[in-house]
């Protein structure tokens, strides 16, 4: 008979074939795959014994831990929904969230308890308490742990009679814009996202995987589901900081991670670098810098730019390197890792069309928006079919990500469409402007954002972060820019901040920024 896609089938196969093998390392605490299975077992029944049905919403609130990871697994497995949650949201946004995702029971870290206990009692959503100090706050819902140990741990079969086409989770989209949208994304979205997470992160059952990507952020694309396809180890990181990763890594002996950009700017920091034994990490998010995958391949990270939206799952494009470019030098490897590359697989097909829809000339010059026809791609978006029906324009997902194509096909994003700067009638990459900041010694970070100019319309505006004990001038910037850069390219203006507004997945916020800059003032492109 036909079996549903779903990367249920992962979390089956982990338990019956590597039963002794690690499956969870966090702090000094140790699971087997078996006794693992045994958790899902009694989350699974638990959550029956509370009344939670096929077709209902149930939310999760924690940092990357063991009872959170947890949930990936059992809430899918009685057929209900999960909706996983930023971790870095306000109470009213919660309150939205939890409402508008009509959920019915909250998982929620103790460390997280206090953003939502008032919200989810005013919903009426009952919450189970995860973590650390979880018994001693019972007042605000029930203790997650007493919860299992009152429960069955019988297996419960594989649900032969699930709808590979139906939600497994609703992910609401990480906040790099202003209005967050509830993406449901189906069992068959996930199974096919973890078979090109197994197949180009090379897992195998001896790999351990460090959870320095939010769990909640598109699944952490797929990595809570994936590694069980192998039996690999998990590695759960709560406090993702440069010390804690190094520190992870070296006790556990980490092989394999995913992070944003972000995190590797953290990471290649002078103040904090180490060197590592060989290390795969995957990144995407925003387009890294070839100075950045420099800086990380001299300290034993090997990086791996793979490319998506929440709304496709999330990743359908890798930067694959032929053998001939993996034998480059690393200044000649980087600049092609920092393309988004081909369309992976199992991610059906990646275009980059021109208004008119059609594929525009591998020529690495001319820019269209990358479309996706794809297993990879969403139900669509949660009660809101106008949206839905927009994004899918034409039978394509439309991604708002502008790009071109390189002669030996290979994709580079330029921009996404609100954050290109027309000045003057011209078009500026702002991720073009922000490859070659990095490149000066002093900059951590840069984000450039389109600010009003009385006389071009808008030109760019260059936020920077400066690694530690650094200094640099707008004149040096200026300057250093203009070596690189065509004048009506240069960002007209420079400012030094600490930290650069950021999702909890580590995607820089440019709408925030530029909001700043255009206050009272209407701009062309939203």
């Amino acid at each position: 008979m036909k079996r549903p896609l779903t990367p249920l089938d992962f979390v089956r196969r982990a338990i019956k074939l590597y039963p002794e093998r690690t499956a969870i390392l966090h702090g000094d605490l140790r699971y087997s795959y078996r006794q693992w299975g045994e958790r899902v077992w009694r989350l699974a029944h638990a959550l029956r014994d509370a009344g939670i049905r096929p077709g209902d919403h149930v939310a999760v609130l924690s940092p990357n831990t063991h009872q959170g990871l947890l949930s990936y697994s059992a809430v899918p497995w009685i057929g209900a929904v999960l909706v996983p949650l930023n971790t870095r949201l306000t109470a009213p946004e919660y309150a939205f969230q939890l409402e508008f995702a009509d959920v019915k029971l909250l998982l929620c870290d103790a460390t997280l308890l206090e953003r939502a206990r008032e919200v989810a009692a005013a919903l009426g959503i009952e919450v189970w308490i995860m973590g650390e100090g979880a018994a001693t706050q019972v007042g605000g819902g029930q203790d997650f742990e007493a919860r299992l140990q009152e429960a069955a741990s019988d297996p419960l079969p594989f649900p032969l009679d699930l709808d590979e086409d139906s939600p497994i989770t609703i992910n609401f989209t990480s906040g790099t814009t202003s209005s967050p949208k509830g993406v449901m994304l189906t069992h068959r979205n996930a199974y096919m996202d973890g078979i090109g997470v197994l197949l180009y992160m090379n897992l195998t059952q001896d790999s351990v995987y460090l959870h320095t990507l939010p769990n909640f952020h598109v699944n952490g694309w797929g990595g809570v589901w994936a590694m069980q396809g192998v039996g690999a180890a998990n590695v759960m990181l709560p406090a993702v900081r440069a010390d804690t990763i190094y520190e992870a890594i070296g006790r556990h002996g980490v092989t394999h991670m995913c992070a944003a950009p972000t995190v590797l700017s953290m990471l290649t920091d002078p103040a904090s670098a180490r060197r590592v034994p060989p290390l795969l990490v995957a990144t995407a998010g925003s387009p890294p810098h070839a100075r950045i995958i420099t800086d990380m391949d001299a300290l034993g990270f090997t990086v791996l730019q793979v490319y998506g939206l929440s709304e496709t799952s999330p990743l359908i494009t890798v930067a694959e390197l032929n053998a001939e470019q993996q034998a480059l030098p690393i200044e000649e490897r980087a600049p092609l890792i920092a393309r988004q590359g081909f369309e992976m697989v199992n991610a059906g097909e990646v275009e980059v069309m021109d208004a008119d829809m059609r594929p525009v000339p591998h020529d690495g010059s001319a820019l269209g928006e990358i479309m996706v026809q794809s297993n990879h791609v969403m139900l669509g978006y949660y009660k809101n079919p106008q949206a839905t029906a927009e994004a899918f324009a034409g039978g394509w997902f439309h991604t708002g990500d502008m790009a071109s194509v390189h002669p030996d096909g290979r994709i580079e994003i330029k921009d996404r469409n609100k954050d290109v700067i027309i000045s003057g009638g011209e078009n500026i990459s702002s991720v073009e402007v922000e490859g070659v900041l990095y490149r000066h010694p002093a900059v951590r970070e840069a984000v450039v954002v389109a600010m009003p100019h009385d006389t071009w319309g808008e030109v760019g505006c260059a936020f920077v972060a400066l690694h530690a004990g650094h200094a640099v001038t707008d004149e040096e910037l200026t300057a250093f820019a203009r070596e690189h850069l065509a004048g009506f390219k240069v960002p007209k203006r420079f400012e030094y901040l600490d930290d650069l507004p950021k999702t909890a997945s580590g995607k820089f916020q440019k709408f925030v920024l530029r909001n700043t800059l255009w206050e009272g003032q209407v701009r062309g492109v939203n």
